[in-house]
């Protein structure tokens, strides 16, 4: 079973990048040309947000089985409880990204630009809290 759950625990962690980088590739392109992807782009990025936060809830979900399976609970030690608090902003600012996101879409106007890029920013916050705490907890 712990095999099984790393193995997804990977696959999460590649998909959530993935759409993370492809995401900020191709919304960094559309900027620097000054131009709003069309609606059919539109659509993909909201596609990719939600394979994104499914990843994330993937992530949570075998995370939290292999904490138990591997270290009998959640209890680690302080930098995974770093990691959980990165991991919990992360999971947080992408709900509510796609929530804001699918009431654009529904409402058939772009998302507030403000509001995604300070989304980003606290997500990114996240990712290195998350990241930097598991390097640690996990070390040695």
């Amino acid at each position: 079973m712990e095999v099984v759950l790393k193995i997804l625990h990977f696959f999460s962690i590649l998909f959530a990048g993935g759409v993370t980088v492809g995401s900020g590739v191709i919304q960094a392109a559309y900027l620097r040309a000054g131009e709003a992807p069309p609606p059919y782009i539109g659509k993909a990025f909201a596609l990719l947000g939600y394979i994104g936060l499914g990843s994330i809830v993937a992530l949570w979900v075998t995370g939290i089985g292999l904490s138990y399976l591997i270290y009998g609970g959640m209890a680690i030690n302080g930098a995974f409880h770093v990691k959980l608090l990165g991991a919990a902003i992360v999971l947080g600012i992408s709900a509510y990204a796609n929530l804001h996101v699918h009431q654009a879409i529904k409402a058939k106007r772009p998302p507030n630009t403000a509001l995604m890029k300070r989304l980003v920013q606290a997500g990114r916050l996240g990712l290195v809290l998350a990241i930097g705490g598991a390097a640690v907890a996990f070390s040695g």
